[in-house]
């Protein structure tokens, strides 16, 4: 299995870098999976209220939604990297979007030079996103477009992508100083924070508590049952 990740400030291109490589490789007779880590600590998979989210909240171990078209498993806690792609085994090639921490080949998606310096570690293969614009090349890096360069950058990804067969060696995180950018760039501009609203304030015993959306959600849900 080949794995990759994906890189970069938000609206610089990183999905269109992962569709541009899922289509050129599928058409190469390859089967490609793919990973978006969301940094926003605000996201959730599940929509709170819901059965599924109240299945969670009262304690399920492990909560499947079955449905007629698709099939999700929500576990109330993240997984190792290995735990995750664990379930991608049968999969040529693994894209993973946003990532920071694999220890794997790496394409930083970038405005321009100066926020795609701050993503470059010794993995990266190759710059990508909005700066192919403007540039060619970064600091010995090729700058390749996710369109038009496209063939050349997967001939290249194929050259400097080893295959990875022990799994937990992607356990080991890097935590570079990159990965708290980003997620500082969520905290201050995406736009689920700016739409947060403040919340529904509780008093109990006498304090007064700021519930959370999520809290808010299971209240309200409690609350019509109670009225049954």
């Amino acid at each position: 299995m080949k794995i990759i990740t994906v890189v970069g400030i938000r609206g610089a291109g990183k999905t269109t870098v992962v569709e541009s490589l899922l289509r050129a490789l599928t058409a190469r007779g390859l089967r490609v999976g793919t990973v978006k880590t969301v940094f926003c600590p605000t996201f959730h998979m599940d929509k709170p209220g819901s059965n599924t989210y109240r299945h969670t909240a009262a304690g399920a171990a492990l909560v499947t939604a079955k449905a007629e078209t698709e099939t999700t498993v929500l576990y109330p806690y993240p997984l190792r990297p290995s735990e995750i792609l664990a379930h991608y085994q049968d999969c040529d090639w693994v894209l993973c979007e946003g990532d920071y921490d694999l220890p794997v080949t790496r394409v930083v998606a970038a405005h321009g030079p100066e926020d795609a310096r701050e993503r470059i570690n010794d993995r990266t293969a190759a710059v990508s996103g909005l700066i192919a614009n403007a540039e060619t090349a970064l600091d010995g890096l090729p700058v390749l477009h996710p369109q038009r360069d496209i063939d050349q950058l997967v001939a290249l990804l194929m050259e400097k992508t080893p295959d990875i067969r022990d799994l937990s060696s992607l356990d080991l995180a890097l935590n570079g100083p990159d990965a708290a950018l980003s997620r500082d760039f969520c905290v201050r501009g995406c736009r689920g924070h700016a739409a947060k609203k403040p919340g529904v304030l509780a008093v109990v015993d006498g304090i007064t508590l700021r519930l959370t959306p999520e809290r808010e959600a299971l209240l309200r849900a409690w609350a019509k049952e109670a009225e049954k």
